[in-house]
């Protein structure tokens, strides 16, 4: 009985000494909110209006502290059962670690304008290496100020005097910490709250959305893949159903019944046509085309338009570049982490490039200003079968990369000079028909272009001759150095028309134009904007232009 009693006092004091020291955890986040307040949002320069948003953020801080002090209060019992000292220790160091993790989640999301998450997951460390080291400045200044506040908050944690909390306050407090964890929609975000999607995340705590996309990945792994379907077959042809399905033992495969949508378009001659497809790096529908609600800076590309099959209302299958590969040329599924990142273990499929290679002797080809093994694109490409890469070894000294950053850092060579590569490509290697892929990266951080004054200049005189609104003016201007790269890369393919109508194969191309995803560091207003590129089909052959406004996807 004594014994029972001296456990009991113990639980009391050491869950007393626990929801003490939390109180340190909560004022660290909190902390974490003013720094954000105060200093990144002028840093990073949030649009105007972020400051509440980042005030009703204040509520989602606060399930942060009662979930992480919920997580840490059984570990922490246990060990200052054994001894005090230690269980202080570990509530220290754990703490700290949770908080610089939400910091550097922070200074990610002021760079990238969306949260990190379970994408994380799909790059390898060589990958995150690589992208962190050319995507933009590197300021030492936030770090030096992080040091600073974690020396304090270590002094306070060492200097803490425990508080002589109530009874009654005690079990208030471990209720709120253990119910934070219950599904109740009061605790989760509601987009429907905002006004676009940027606004949610400056709302959202980094660390508590990492964590909940990155447990979600972990709990819904495999599920798919776990479930047992059966399917009929040789199901008749229907307005619902309109497949032929023809085996029992591959349940998807169905007789070839595609209608010839797009041929009466096209004045085709008896030579197959060769196809150049153009994915241009971060190529969204919110700063191009007509409508674009931040306005068009795309003037030639908007003339292109005028005259090519148009899909205003084209949807991307990732946020990333990843993805637009095997979406575009294969539509093979996402997988895990994206299909080309399964490498040597993706599954035999079929492809454009594999498909013209094999049934109509196309030569194919893959320009691209970077390094391709970058995000598997070489390795997917070779399993169709391309005849050539020309990434940035091919490139000569012919050529100028884009201007690096303080670190010395660059993607690789600009839009214009890609085009220009696969022009000089072109001109030398005149083979039968072909299939070629060309990949920009320009329109990306660290957003260092060649001419830069110029194009800044050129970004000025474009919003003077745009219909907008000054908040439209005045979100604009926050974001030059992105919208001056975009002008960089409509001069780039204005160039790159002139010259390839001087090509003989001119006459017997078709172009297709389409963005891998939006540009996410100019905030994105819903999260379907972040996936909305145009889609643009051009070609002497072309009997007619014609947009249309139903939704496709790549």
């Amino acid at each position: 009985m004594q014994s029972l009693k001296k456990f009991n006092q113990f639980l009391f004091f050491s869950l007393r000494r626990f929801l003490s020291l939390s109180f340190i955890l909560g004022s660290m986040i909190f902390m974490v909110r003013i720094y954000e307040f105060f200093i990144v949002s002028s840093l990073y320069h949030y649009p105007l209006g972020s400051f509440v948003n980042l005030l009703i953020g204040l509520k989602f801080d606060l399930i942060l502290y009662l979930r992480l002090s919920a997580i840490m209060m059984l570990p922490y019992l246990i060990i200052a059962f054994f001894s005090p000292k230690a269980g202080k220790i570990f509530f220290m160091v754990f703490s700290l670690l949770f908080v610089f993790g939400d910091m550097m989640l922070l200074q990610y999301f002021a760079t990238a304008r969306v949260p990190l998450g379970a994408d994380l997951l799909g790059y390898s460390l060589s990958e995150i290496s690589h992208t962190v080291k050319v995507s933009g400045e590197f300021d030492f200044s936030p770090f030096i100020m992080i040091a600073l506040y974690f020396a304090l908050m270590i002094r306070i944690f060492i200097k803490h005097i425990y508080y002589r909390i109530k009874p009654w306050g005690m079990a208030i407090l471990t209720f709120f910490m253990l119910a934070s964890f219950l599904p109740l929609r009061q605790l989760q975000q509601q987009p429907s709250n905002y006004n676009d999607e940027f606004s949610m995340f400056l709302a959202t705590n980094k660390l508590n959305f990492f964590a909940e996309s990155v447990v979600n990945h972990y709990l819904n792994q495999g599920k798919l893949n776990d479930r047992k379907y059966t399917f009929k077959t040789n199901v008749v042809s229907s307005s619902k159903n309109p497949f032929n399905y023809v085996d029992t033992e591959y349940p998807f495969l169905h007789e070839e019944s595609t209608p010839d949508i797009l041929g009466p378009y096209f004045e085709l001659g008896e030579t197959p046509p060769n196809i150049v497809l153009i994915i241009v790096e971060s190529l969204g529908r919110a700063y191009s085309g007509k409508n674009a609600y931040l306005g068009s800076f795309t003037p030639f590309l908007d003339s292109l338009m005028e005259n090519s099959l148009y899909w205003e209302n084209c949807l991307s299958t990732s946020g990333r570049t990843f993805e637009v590969l095997p979406s575009t040329l294969a539509s093979v599924p996402f997988g895990d982490h994206g299909f080309a990142e399964l490498g040597d273990k993706m599954p035999d499929h079929i492809s454009l490039i594999s498909l013209l290679k094999k049934q109509a002797n196309y030569y194919s080809s893959f320009v691209y200003g970077g390094e391709a093994e970058f995000d598997n694109m070489a390795a997917f490409l070779h399993r169709q079968g391309v005849d050539k890469i020309i990434d940035r070894p091919e490139f000569d000294n012919n050529y100028t990369t884009l201007p690096a950053n303080s670190g010395g850092f660059t993607w690789g060579f600009g839009d214009r000079e890609i085009f220009r590569r696969y022009l000089e490509e072109l001109n030398s290697n005149q083979t039968g028909s072909r299939m070629d892929v060309l990949l920009t990266v320009a329109m990306h951080e660290p957003f260092n272009i060649p001419d830069q004054d110029y194009y800044t200049r050129l970004f000025q005189e474009r919003m003077g001759k745009l219909n907008l609104d000054n908040k439209t003016i005045s979100f604009n201007n926050q974001y030059s150095k992105p919208f001056s790269t975009i002008l960089y890369f409509d001069k780039s393919i204005q160039y790159f028309f002139n010259e390839v109508r001087k090509n003989p194969s001119f006459a017997n191309t078709i172009f297709i134009i389409t963005g891998d995803h939006r540009m996410p560091e100019t905030p994105i207003s819903t999260q379907i904007d972040r996936f909305h590129v145009p889609l643009i089909v051009y070609s002497p052959m072309l009997k007619k232009a014609e947009k249309f406004s139903s939704v496709v996807t790549h």
